[in-house]
């Protein structure tokens, strides 16, 4: 399962704002994913996947519909992922819906109100954490290797959208 975390991180890494419905679908897969190992770990791992799956297709089929929702469903699913995946690891005792419930509020709101930027940064968030995360690294090499993935996928995010909206920079 290592593997597939690697590739979607890489997609969302590079791609979350361009293809906003795979946003929404991968990041939705993912912190149902993670949810569903922590609430549901009796279940068998291809009934946890399924739930995630099923969770991702939901969130894409939206984004396709209305985009404005998908912004915000995706920003939603991303903060509810880093909170979880950061929360829990901070504060284990802490019940992990609360991680998912405020973080998804304010990824939601982060990303209905800034759009684009929020979209770039969440993406470039959970795509190096989900890289990141599959490293059999110590945690400092790991910071440095997820700040590092961090600011490579802000940038090339943000070289796309300066290309697709005609922005130019200024000397």
């Amino acid at each position: 399962m290592a593997w597939i975390h690697a590739v979607l991180g890489v997609v969302l890494l590079f791609f979350g704002r361009s293809l906003y419905w795979a946003f929404v679908a991968v990041a939705g897969f993912l912190v149902a994913w993670e949810f569903a190992a922590s609430a549901f770990s009796e279940l068998p791992d291809m009934m946890r996947l399924l739930i995630a799956i099923g969770v991702g297709v939901i969130g894409a089929v939206i984004a396709l519909i209305a985009q404005r929702v998908a912004f915000a469903l995706g920003g939603a699913y991303a903060g509810a992922y880093l909170a979880l995946a950061f929360g829990q690891n901070a504060s284990p005792e802490t019940a992990p819906m609360l991680w998912i419930l405020v973080g998804g509020i304010i990824g939601g709101v982060a990303a209905a109100m800034l759009m684009d930027w929020a979209i770039i940064i969440l993406s470039s968030l959970v795509g190096a954490w989900a890289i990141v995360a599959t490293l059999p690294v110590a945690p400092p090499l790991a910071m440095l290797a997820f700040l590092v993935l961090f600011a490579v996928g802000v940038a090339a995010q943000a070289n796309g959208l300066r290309r697709t909206t005609g922005l130019q920079e200024t000397v």
